[in-house]
C-alpha cells in the first residue's frame, strides 16, 4: 500500500464518525420524486451539504420541474471531473415492509438502512466527505470539480436534456464519475462503463361500464383478462421479446465488449445471490444469461392493477385494469421508435381494445469504451481501495440519462459507487455497508488525487 492511500486510509478511520454524520444526515429527509414528499425542502438540504464540503452551489430552477443543484471547485488546474448524483429517491412503499423508519436512518449489524441509502444519497455522500479527506490530509483539492445533482432521476429524468442543453460550457468536463456501482459477492467492485436506457408506459384496459356482480364474467368483457392477455404476448416463456421489430437496431457486441464479458466470465455467484436458485427465466448457460442481463434490451412489467385487492374476497367484475411497464434498451434502438412498435403491437392484439400510455419520453443507452485513460485509473484506484481486482461492466443492467455525458458532450463516463447484492434499491430496507461506504470514499479521494497526472501522463503517484 502506497504512502498516500494509507495516510487516506488512517485518517477515514479517525474521522469515521463525522462522516457516518454527513451519511445519516443525507438520509434523515425524504425527497420522493414521484409523489413530490419532501422535494419542496430537499433542493436546499443538499445545497448546505455541498456547502458544507467547499463547494460554491447554486440551485437551477429554470425548467418546470423539481431543481437540479450544482456545486463547483474551481481551483484553475489542468483537469476537471464531473460528478453526477441525483437526491430523488423511490416512494418506500410498502411501509408496512420496512424494518425500521425509511427516512430515519438505522445502523443494524455493520449496515445502514434508509430510502436512498445506496440509490443515490449514499453515493452523494461518500463523495462529498472525499473533498473533505483531499481538504484535510493534502490542504488541496488538485482538480477542478463540479458536482450535478439532479431531482428527477427516479422519473425519467424529463428535463436534463433541457439542463444540459443550457449549460453545455459549464458542464464541460475532462471525464465524468456516474452515481453507482458497488461490490460483488465476494466484495470486488464493479465498475459500469455504460446505462441502458429507459421507456416507461402504462397499458389500459377499460370497458364504458360501473363495476359488476363477477356473475357477469360469463359473458362480458373482463378488462383484467384482456390486459393480461395483451402482456402474454410482449414476452415468450425464455424472455425474448415478441413485438415484431424489437430487436432491429440491436448490434452485437463489438471485440472490446466481448473481451470484457470474458473477463467477467459468468458472473455466476452476482446471478445466484439475486435469482436464487430456482428464480431464472431460462436454462441457458450462465454466462450466456449474464451477457443478456447487460447487453440486451427487455420489457418488464413493475405492477398490475385491477379489482378489488384488499383482503378477504369480493365478487367483482372490475371496469378497468392497467399495468406499469418498463423497457430496457441498448445502443442505438431510440425510445421513440420501440414506443411505436409496442403501440402497434398492443393495438393488433387486442383489437384497439387495450392503449398503451407512456408516462414519460424515455432515453437512449450510453456506452464509453473500455480504452479511456479514465477507465483505467477508477480501476486502479478501486483496487487500492477495496485491496481486490474490480469487475468491469460494458454497461450496467439497469437505465440513466448517461447518454447526455457520452453523446451529448462527447464526454468518457465511469460508474463506480457502494452497494451490494444486499443493498434492496427501490424495495424495502434499502442499506448499504459502512464498510462499502468508507472504502467508497477512499476510492474517490484516490481518482481525485491521481486525476491530472493519469490522463495528461499516465501515472498514478499516489497510490
Amino acid at each position: 500500500m502506497g504512502e498516500i492511500t494509507e495516510r487516506f486510509r488512517n485518517r477515514i478511520i479517525e474521522k469515521r464518525d463525522e462522516y457516518l454524520e454527513v451519511l445519516k444526515e443525507m438520509l434523515s429527509f425524504p425527497s420522493v420524486s414521484a409523489t413530490g414528499e419532501g422535494m419542496d425542502e430537499a433542493p436546499e438540504r443538499v445545497a448546505r451539504a455541498l456547502e458544507r464540503a467547499g463547494l460554491r452551489v447554486e440551485i437551477f430552477r429554470e425548467f418546470n420541474g423539481y431543481p437540479a443543484v450544482w456545486g463547483e471547485l474551481r481551483e484553475e488546474r489542468h483537469g476537471t471531473l464531473l460528478i453526477y448524483n441525483h437526491y430523488d429517491v423511490q416512494p418506500p412503499d410498502p411501509i408496512e415492509k420496512w424494518t425500521s423508519d425509511p427516512f430515519k436512518p438505522s445502523i443494524r449489524d455493520g449496515r445502514i438502512y434508509a430510502r436512498g441509502a445506496c440509490d443515490n444519497k449514499g453515493n452523494l455522500a461518500a463523495r462529498l466527505c472525499a473533498i473533505d479527506l483531499l481538504m484535510d490530509s493534502v490542504g488541496e483539492v488538485p482538480l477542478n470539480i463540479k458536482f450535478l445533482v439532479e431531482g428527477e432521476e427516479e422519473i425519467g429524468s424529463p428535463n436534463l436534456e433541457k439542463f444540459f442543453k443550457n449549460h453545455r460550457d459549464s458542464l464541460s468536463a475532462d471525464a465524468c464519475l456516474w452515481e453507482m456501482g458497488g461490490s460483488s459477492p465476494e466484495g470486488r467492485p464493479l465498475i459500469y462503463l455504460g446505462a441502458k436506457g429507459i421507456l416507461y408506459l402504462e397499458i389500459h384496459a377499460t370497458e364504458k361500464r360501473p363495476d359488476l356482480h363477477s356473475s357477469w364474467g360469463a359473458i362480458v368483457r373482463n378488462p383484467a383478462l384482456e390486459l393480461v392477455h395483451v402482456i402474454s404476448t410482449l414476452r415468450n416463456r425464455e424472455g425474448l421479446v415478441t413485438v415484431d421489430g424489437f430487436y432491429d437496431d440491436v448490434e452485437k457486441p463489438d471485440s472490446e465488449t466481448l473481451a470484457l464479458l470474458d473477463e467477467l466470465g459468468s458472473a455466476e455467484s452476482e446471478i445466484r445471490a439475486v435469482a436464487g436458485e430456482d428464480g431464472l427465466i431460462s436454462r441457458k448457460p450462465l454466462k450466456e444469461l449474464f451477457t443478456d442481463l447487460t447487453m440486451m434490451p427487455c420489457i418488464n412489467v413493475c405492477g398490475l392493477n385491477s379489482g378489488y385487492t384488499g383482503p378477504g374476497s369480493k365478487t367483482v367484475l372490475p371496469n378497468t385494469a392497467y399495468a406499469k411497464i418498463d423497457v430496457r434498451l441498448v445502443p442505438r434502438m431510440r425510445p421513440e421508435k420501440i414506443l411505436e412498435l409496442i403501440i402497434k403491437h398492443v393495438e393488433r392484439v387486442s383489437g384497439g381494445r387495450v392503449s398503451v400510455r407512456p408516462l414519460e419520453k424515455g432515453y437512449p443507452a450510453a456506452r464509453t469504451s473500455p480504452s479511456e485513460p479514465f477507465v483505467e485509473l477508477v480501476k486502479m484506484t478501486a483496487e487500492a481501495a477495496h485491496g481486490v481486482k474490480p469487475l468491469v461492466y460494458p454497461s450496467s443492467p439497469g437505465s440513466g440519462p448517461m447518454y447526455l455525458v457520452t453523446d451529448f458532450l462527447g464526454t468518457p463516463c465511469v460508474a463506480a459507487g457502494i452497494g451490494d447484492h444486499r443493498s434492496n434499491i427501490h424495495a424495502p430496507d434499502e442499506s448499504i455497508s459502512l464498510e462499502d461506504y468508507l472504502k467508497g470514499i477512499l476510492h474517490i479521494a484516490l481518482t481525485i488525487i491521481n486525476f491530472v497526472p493519469y490522463l495528461r501522463s499516465g501515472v498514478a503517484p499516489y497510490l
